[in-house]
This record gives structure tokens, C-alpha cells and sequence, in this order.
């Protein structure tokens, strides 16, 4: 072999040997930043997070992370440039990841809760949608859909045409039923269907209807009240605690 090739090599050798160091060094950054994140250190954990991406940037656990640590940081409610600066942080970086790997369920689920936070239910409702095409197994996004359909019915500045919240009311029902068809003890879904009977109660003009619908949506309370109380003695049972009285 000749010097030129021999040279060649050597910086090729040396080259990859940057790469590696640098992989090494990102994911002992992303170890730190997780641990930082784990004690709610999360200004912290996104200065590591983001050294991270920098010497890695197929690292989506790091990016992931980031977006989370965002996210953590919001507070729903509060208005101030600070506060809305970390939710849109969140939603440009979950975006980013979505970008590259549009079924990432992580960042689906990051997506819908920081639009749910934000009041935007109608974004937050499609990434619900989502989760639920990605695993129609799973509990939660179904119970969050009825919720979110609930919401944007229930919202006395800007409501949906009459039509459209019947049309809302009744998805909301089908997804609060596969919720329950999922897990039937699950008392969240439980209460969002005893919600939404009564929203259908008052959309529906017929006297005896509307009977009907205010009772199943009274018995639908008080069985999540009854499946509450029994989870969390189960509950409270399991961690070995106090059993309310």
C-alpha cells in the first residue's frame, strides 16, 4: 500500500473514530439529561438534551426528551410570553420529529397534549385520532377523544353548529364505549359518557328522549363514582396504603 493510500486510510480510521467518540459522548449526555429530567431538573435537562442532538443527530431519544422537558415546563392556563414560548419549544420539536418519522407515537401523544393544554381541541382531537390508529389496544386515546369531543361541545364562547355538535356528542359516546370495551372499570370514561348523555339530552328535542338520556347518563354517574372508589382501594390496597374511609 502507498503513502497516499496509507494516509487515506489513517484519516479515515481517525474520522470514524470522531463519530463513535461523538456517539458516546451524545448518549452520556442524554443519561444526564434523563436523570436531570427525572429529578425535574428540566432547564438542566435540556442544555444536555440538546449537546446531545448536537453531537448526534439521529439521536431521536435525545430529541424526544427535549420536546418533553418542554413540555414539563408549560403550564396549562397561565398566558405569560414565557410560559406560551415553552409550548410552541414543544410543538416545533415534536414537529421535528414527526417530520422524520410521522408515526411516532411519543410525539403524537406529546402533539395532543400540548394542544389539549392550549385549548386547541380541534388539533388536539387529530392527534388523538392518530393514537388511536396506531394502537387501537390502548385505553387512553379513545377516553381522550370523548373528552376532547365533550370539551368542544361544552364550550359556551365558541360552539359548533347544533348539527355538528350532535355529530360530536355521538363519536365522543362510540369512543368513550371502546374505551370501556378496552378496560371496563376505567372510571374516566365512565364520567366523560355520563357527560355527553347529557349534552345529547339537551341537543334532542324529544321530551321523552331526553328522559331517557338524562337517566342513563344518571346511572353512568353514579357508577363512576362506585368504579372510583373500588380502584382506588385497589389501589391503595396494592402500595400497601390506607384505606380511605
Amino acid at each position: 500500500m502507498g503513502k497516499k493510500s496509507l494516509a487515506f486510510a489513517f484519516v479515515a480510521l481517525l474520522a470514524l473514530s470522531s463519530v463513535g467518540c461523538a456517539k458516546l459522548q451524545a448518549r452520556d449526555n442524554l443519561l444526564k439529561g434523563q436523570q436531570a429530567f427525572k429529578n425535574a431538573k428540566y432547564e438542566v435537562a435540556v442544555n444536555y438534551f440538546k449537546q446531545a442532538m448536537n453531537l448526534d443527530p439521529d439521536l431521536t431519544m435525545a430529541e424526544l426528551y427535549l420536546a418533553t422537558a418542554y413540555s414539563q415546563q408549560f403550564i396549562p392556563g397561565a398566558v405569560s410570553p414565557e410560559n406560551m414560548k415553552m409550548a410552541d419549544l414543544a410543538t416545533q420539536t415534536f414537529q421535528s420529529i414527526l417530520a422524520k418519522d410521522p408515526n411516532n407515537a411519543s410525539a403524537i401523544a406529546g402533539m395532543a397534549f400540548i394542544y389539549q393544554s392550549t385549548n386547541q381541541f380541534t388539533k388536539a382531537r387529530e392527534y388523538y385520532l392518530k393514537q388511536t390508529q396506531l394502537d387501537p389496544t390502548n385505553k387512553v386515546p379513545f377516553d381522550a377523544l370523548a373528552s376532547t369531543d365533550w370539551y368542544l361541545v361544552f364550550n359556551k364562547l365558541d360552539p359548533p353548529p347544533p348539527d355538528e355538535q350532535m355529530k360530536l356528542v355521538d363519536e365522543g359516546i362510540a369512543n368513550a364505549d371502546k374505551s370501556l370495551a378496552i378496560d371496563p372499570t376505567y372510571d374516566e370514561a365512565m364520567t366523560f359518557k355520563n357527560l355527553l348523555l347529557r349534552e345529547k339530552s339537551r341537543l334532542t328535542e324529544d321530551e321523552g328522549e331526553k328522559t331517557k338520556l338524562n337517566a342513563e347518563a344518571d346511572d353512568w354517574f353514579s357508577k363512576a363514582l362506585e368504579t372510583r372508589k373500588k380502584n382506588q382501594e385497589k389501589k391503595n390496597k396494592e402500595s400497601g396504603g390506607i384505606h380511605p374511609d
